[in-house]
Formats: C-alpha cells, structure tokens, sequence
C-alpha cells in the first residue's frame, strides 16, 4: 500500500490558492476541507509527485476510508 498523499494547498472561490497545514489527504480531512469552502486540494508525494485533486471525489466516501466513484466511466490517475 502506498502511502497518502499530503495536503499543502487548497482552492475556493473567492480566495483562489491557500495554504493548509500539511495533513495527509485522508477522508475526514478531505471533508473537514469541504465543508470550509475549499473544492482542489494540491496533494504530494515525494519530491516530484504533486496532484491536483477535487474534493468532490470524497463527497460521498464512506468513513471507512475506501474510495467510491459516483461514475463508472470516472477513474483516478493513479500513474
């Protein structure tokens, strides 16, 4: 298993970019992001291994951590 990607920055309109405490992008910080207006998490791993990710992917995850796609046609970049 790999290990999770941490959160550095945030996006939400207005405000644009902001920087978060780094935090591992896990499921409860991810709706903890949420529900303070932020909609793209910037997220890496490693040196050379920055994501932009939307928030919108955690929406409806359950608690247990596993990750649900509401579209079937819809899958991470996991390259």
């Amino acid at each position: 298993m790999t290990r999770p990607r941490t959160a550095t920055h945030a996006y939400r309109i207005p405000g644009g970019w902001q920087k978060v405490p780094h935090h591992a992008l896990t499921a409860d910080f991810a709706r903890d992001l949420r529900g303070q207006g932020f909609t793209i998490v910037r997220a890496r791993r490693g040196w050379n291994d920055s994501r932009e990710l939307s928030l919108a992917q955690f929406a409806a995850e359950p608690a247990s951590g596993t990750s649900t796609w509401g579209d079937s046609e819809l899958k991470p970049f996991s390259g």
